[in-house]
């Protein structure tokens, strides 16, 4: 299934540009895996932690950088379609396909594929991260892993069902369309997000995670992008992104970027080391959800106004791709697993890995997803 039929809309060539970067999206999703399992910061099944003391720092880059707006732009494109899809199939239908479409996945990770990674860690001699009997586990027993994004996607959708039962959604013709925000609004969006993330992480610093994995450090983003993809499906902001804001927010993204490894250099290099910019009552954690959340605000909006002006075509190769991405997030854990414990024992330094590993697992997936969907029956799930 496209992204335009998802969406409920005629496919066109309007909209290919959003499963262009879905592709990219999951590509970064396995980037940012296959970086922890190298040294960089976060958790994941297996780790063969960097043996050179830039490879932590050039890693720890990549995970910010990508977190800063990889899945907030994952749950923003998901909740653009939303309402097109709700309109088109009705509650009743939508509320059946939504529970076949994530919730079946969700159970096949926790009963099939959660386990079989444990496995695997287990037969290949690799520690298991943490104990494997407590669902509050991010990566063992029942827990939910990457899956927590799907969790997180079956909560908001039927809290906007919710929602619009009591307070009816406008109709086409109510109302005119509203104009793609000014690029002022967006940096307010970054700064008002910024501080909201910063008090967030008072509380809670990043790591810290709760029931099912639900990392709150970052869900004022989350919260943000899925409220804000519904306004944009409504005013199909996507299709009317105006050259000057999307120019704006380019230029400001790629300062954001440059600032990035000066940052954390400085926070690397300081006393404390990076526990300042995690989270508490810190200048640095501040400054650092401050820059998070201005990047991923930026780096967004630039790339869906850059994607629908040069990446708005699919060859059959792009077109399979599209289809195939959310298998691909289903079973890429697997895939790297796999691959990094093959790697385990090769002398190689750990970039090397890196290097070599992330464009397999990403192949790999990408063939292993598209064979899953040829399948039977699996398209309609998956």
């Amino acid at each position: 299934m496209t992204v335009a039929e998802a969406a409920g809309k005629k496919s066109g060539p309007r909209l290919l540009f959003i499963d262009n970067l879905r592709i990219l999206l999951i590509c970064l999703v396995i980037m940012t895996h296959c970086s922890i399992t190298y040294g960089g910061p976060g958790g994941w099944y297996f780790t063969d932690p960097g043996n050179g003391p830039v490879t932590p720092f050039i890693l720890s880059v990549i995970d910010a950088l990508n977190q800063s707006f990889f899945m907030g732009f994952f749950v923003l494109v998901s909740a653009y379609f939303v309402p097109g899809s709700l309109a088109r199939k009705g509650s009743g239908r939508f509320t059946r396909d939504r529970l076949v479409r994530l919730g079946i996945p969700l159970l096949f990770w926790v009963l099939v594929l959660n386990p079989l990674i444990l496995l695997i860690l287990k037969l290949g001699g690799a520690p298991l991260p943490l104990p494997a009997t407590t669902i509050l586990n991010p990566v063992t027993g029942p827990g939910l892993g990457p899956m927590w994004f799907v969790f997180f996607l079956i909560v908001a959708t039927f809290a906007y069902l919710i929602w619009i039962g009591y307070s009816k959604p406008a109709q086409p013709g109510d109302h005119a369309p509203r104009p793609f925000p000014k690029f002022g609004s967006i940096v307010a969006l970054g700064i008002l997000l910024g501080i909201v993330t910063a008090v967030v992480r008072i509380f809670l610093p990043i790591g810290s995670t709760w029931l099912f994995n639900l990392q709150l450090p970052f869900f004022p983003q989350y919260i943000a992008a899925f409220i804000i993809g519904i306004c944009a499906a409504q005013n199909n902001w996507f299709d009317n992104i105006p050259a000057h804001v999307g120019k704006a927010c380019a230029a400001a993204a790629l300062l954001l970027v440059v600032v990035l490894p000066v940052f954390l250099y400085l926070a690397t290099n300081s006393p404390a080391g990076l526990d300042l910019v995690r989270g508490g009552l810190h200048g640095q954690a501040v400054l650092f959800a401050c820059w998070e959340q201005m990047a991923g605000v930026m780096i967004i909006t630039a790339m869906l106004w850059v994607f629908s002006l040069r990446f708005n075509s699919q060859g059959p190769v792009a077109r399979a791709m599209g289809g195939d991405s959310y298998t691909v997030y289903v079973f890429h854990p697997v895939v790297l697993v796999s691959l990094s414990l093959a790697f385990a024992g090769i002398a190689l330094p750990q970039l090397a890995k890196f290097a070599i590993v992330l464009p397999l697992a990403i192949c790999i997936s990408f063939s292993l997803a598209h064979i899953i969907r040829a399948v039977p029956g699996v398209k309609r799930v998956l």
